[in-house]
């Protein structure tokens, strides 16, 4: 008798634990959906991984190009060529 009820509690305790992680699951995954969309887009950085203030957009090529002959005409390129004694 004692082993029927020892059987008996034992499936209860098991039953009630599985529908409650059941449960759980089901609640923890519904909270875990809003958590995740927010988290795609996140907010952009203010400061760099150096520490600096991180610019809101680099330069495109054009602006790369105006400054490599800015440099030239003011002898910029030339100093620094003859700085670190690059070749042509």
């Amino acid at each position: 008798m004692k082993k029927a009820l020892i059987i008996a509690g034992g499936l209860l305790c098991a039953f009630t634990w599985q529908a409650h992680a059941q449960d759980a699951a089901t609640e923890s995954t519904a909270q875990a959906q809003p958590a995740a969309a927010d988290a795609v887009g996140g907010q952009p950085s203010t400061t760099s991984m150096s520490g600096g203030p991180l610019k809101a957009q680099g330069l495109t090529r054009a602006d790369v190009y105006q400054q490599l002959v800015q440099s030239q005409k003011s002898g910029e390129s030339a100093r620094l060529q003859e700085l670190f004694k690059g070749g042509n």
